[in-house]
């Protein structure tokens, strides 16, 4: 299949060009963007808004002939923030090319990704789809962490798709599971006292806080073996404040902490892991319990990952292994609800999240490749 390159190189410059750092930019320029681009080119997008009535998706529906399963490929518009300026080569929103790399933030992550499946949208329509739907999603609101654009996509269709394939960079493997996560924060009491009192009357809550910190970098988890995560479960405290100026012994601290689940260790195991630490380090502690997803782990003979499979196969011309990743992403949300998701092999990239991001521009023509044939092995599968 020949990829039309220039065009996929053109959009991701142009998208690349509009920043769009996740809380930090009005997503609407680059949604705006996509969606003229999407309707210049016939596809009829809708712009899909949150429960405060804001832009968060850009979404392209192509029906086939007749009724079928439904596959909705989604990519996030949104990206990272840009960091120290001086750091940067060029400029982080240049979009620009050099030798065979796009250079810029989100080049990587995943402005090379929402162009290339602009174009594979396109193509499916063009070509009709032999059944089913597909629905091509684009999020901005993926790098805050709300996942607004997947929200607002799951409220407004009539039944959730039938899987999902997130089009994150990197072509190392088929990502088919995450671990999850348990955040919370734990609350520490003190007592107030001048700090420079002789009697030392005051209870310094920060260092409960503290002492908590390190407890949790020293504890070991329950024997909770899972072969698909092979690397356990983890967790880092994030964040920890209290007190206010020099001169009073603080009475109240906070902590912040993630951990990392596994199916053996899930929610429940982690809380009262959590539990335990805190009421040795101090019986009055008290756990706010934050944010929650469970870990994911689609199998490998699901027809989703099969589909994929053979297609980047035959798109990068080498076998593409299935493996599981550490970090949680917009997959644990949709399992959550039983959607079964995959991040599919992407652009090869350098510096994601970092100084002089940047995409390989020859690994955009197999995705493109890989995506056209993977949605129609999908589709007319049973």
């Amino acid at each position: 299949m020949t990829a039309p390159i220039d065009s996929i190189v053109q959009l991701a410059a142009r998208l690349v060009a509009t920043p769009s750092c996740g809380g930090i930019d009005s997503p609407q320029p680059v949604l705006g963007l996509i969606h003229s681009w999407l309707a210049e080119n016939r596809l009829k997008p809708r712009l899909l808004k949150d429960g405060a009535g804001k832009d968060v998706a850009v979404l392209v529906e192509i029906a086939g002939p007749v009724p079928g399963p439904l596959l909705c490929l989604d990519a996030c518009i949104d990206t990272a923030p840009a960091g120290d300026l001086d750091q940067w080569t060029e400029p982080p929103f240049c979009g620009t090319v050099h030798g065979r790399r796009l250079l810029g933030r989100g080049a990587a992550d995943s402005k090379s990704g929402v162009a290339i499946l602009a174009h594979v949208a396109r193509h499916l329509a063009e070509t009709q789809i032999p059944r089913g739907s597909v629905h091509v999603l684009f999020d901005a609101d993926e790098h805050t962490g709300r996942f607004g654009g997947v929200r607002a996509y799951l409220d407004t269709i009539a039944r959730p798709p039938d899987a999902v394939s997130l089009g994150y960079p990197g072509n190392d493997c088929i990502v088919v599971g995450s671990r999850g996560f348990l955040r919370a924060k734990l609350h520490f009491t003190g007592k107030a006292a001048h700090s420079g009192e002789i009697e030392r009357s005051g209870v310094n809550a920060l260092n409960k806080a503290a002492a908590f910190a390190l407890e949790v970098a020293g504890a070991a988890f329950p024997e909770t073996r899972d072969a698909a995560f092979p690397f356990g479960p983890a967790a880092t405290v994030t964040h920890l404040s209290g007190g206010e100026g020099f001169s009073v012994v603080p009475d109240h601290a906070v902590c912040h902490i993630d951990i990392r689940l596994t199916r053996a260790f899930d929610e429940a195991k982690a809380m009262r892991w959590l539990e335990e630490i805190v009421h040795a380090v101090d019986g009055q502690g008290r756990l706010e319990r934050v944010d929650h997803w469970p870990a994911y782990l689609v199998e490998p003979g699901d027809r989703l990952v099969e589909s994929f499979a053979e297609a980047a196969e035959g798109a990068f011309k080498r076998r593409i292994a299935t493996d599981v990743c550490g970090p949680s992403n917009i997959g644990n949300l949709l399992a959550a609800r039983g959607v079964p998701t995959i991040c599919a092999p992407g652009v090869s990239f350098g510096s994601m999240h970092a100084a002089n991001e940047w995409a390989d521009i020859d690994s955009m023509a197999p995705v493109y490749a890989m995506y056209c044939d993977a949605a129609v092995r999908f589709l007319n599968r049973s």
